[in-house]
């Protein structure tokens, strides 16, 4: 796939900002830009990965980046235009246009949560490609959801499906979520964890171990409390053998609180 020249692809990506104004103008003005790069038949020899089993239209990574460089100026000044633009971008099949609609609906602005809230969990029952429930469960870990209800519900959502690769990406967004700078409601963490930790079956102790050293990192002695509180008041032994598995994860100070809980039960 040839090189691209970045100076004329900004500033065929800044022309397209001027339709913005009008969504299906705009529509018809990306259709346009994306064409320039789409090399949907992959020449003999080329080594390109499989990634999907979705059509694609084999865009550079480059190009696309560009594009959703804009989405938030588009979301924050247009955002009735922005929701029509990511409705019409993923009911169309190819792949690009799939990611270019998550990252869309992703950039609203907070007073159209209502409208992302409705749509993540349709458009992840709607796929079970990988690349797609991963950008999306991606977005929203790095998303502000301390107040949103329905997101907070569809991550909830998540965590009783019964699929269980939508389950692994869901324990991976919830550990990026912790990781952010500015998450710090680890409560609401230790009550979605807490019904988990009590089946933790040989897989999940492997997802559950991964969030607890996120927590760890994010406030060791929150962390250490709230497993010292479950050891005391839960009989379940699954429970128990989990919280002490991953008593060796904290500084020797916690260990010494939490093994010494451990011997009192």
């Amino acid at each position: 796939m040839p090189a691209v020249d970045l100076t004329l692809l900004n500033t065929r990506v800044q022309s397209l900002q001027l339709f913005r104004s009008d969504p299906r103008v705009y529509l018809a003005k990306l259709d346009d830009l994306l064409v320039l790069y789409t090399t949907e038949k992959i020449k003999l020899g080329e080594n390109v990965p499989i990634q999907t089993l979705l059509p694609q239209k084999n865009i550079p990574d480059l190009v696309l980046h560009k594009i959703i460089e804009t989405f938030p100026s588009l979301a924050a000044e247009y955002p009735d235009n922005a929701v029509y633009l990511s409705d019409a971008l993923w009911g169309r099949e190819h792949l690009e246009f799939k990611l270019l609609a998550i990252h869309l609906l992703m950039s609203l602005p907070s007073s159209q949560w209502q409208e992302i809230g409705s749509r993540l969990p349709r458009w992840t029952a709607e796929t079970d490609e990988e690349l797609l429930r991963k950008t999306i469960l991606d977005l929203l870990a790095r998303s502000d959801i301390d107040n949103i209800r329905p997101l907070r519900a569809y991550i909830e959502q998540i965590f009783t499906s019964q699929d269980q690769t939508l389950r692994k990406l869901a324990f991976q967004s919830l550990v990026n979520m912790i990781e952010q700078k500015d998450f710090n409601d680890l409560p609401w963490v230790f009550r979605i964890i807490s019904p988990m930790i009590k089946e933790a079956s040989l897989p999940l102790v492997r997802e559950l171990s991964q969030i607890i050293i996120a927590l760890i990192k994010k406030s060791e002695i929150e962390t250490a409390a709230f497993l010292c509180d479950m050891y005391q008041q839960s009989n379940n032994e699954k429970a128990r053998k989990f919280i002490r598995k991953v008593t060796p994860l904290f500084s020797a100070e916690k260990q010494n609180i939490l093994n010494q809980v451990i011997a009192q039960y």
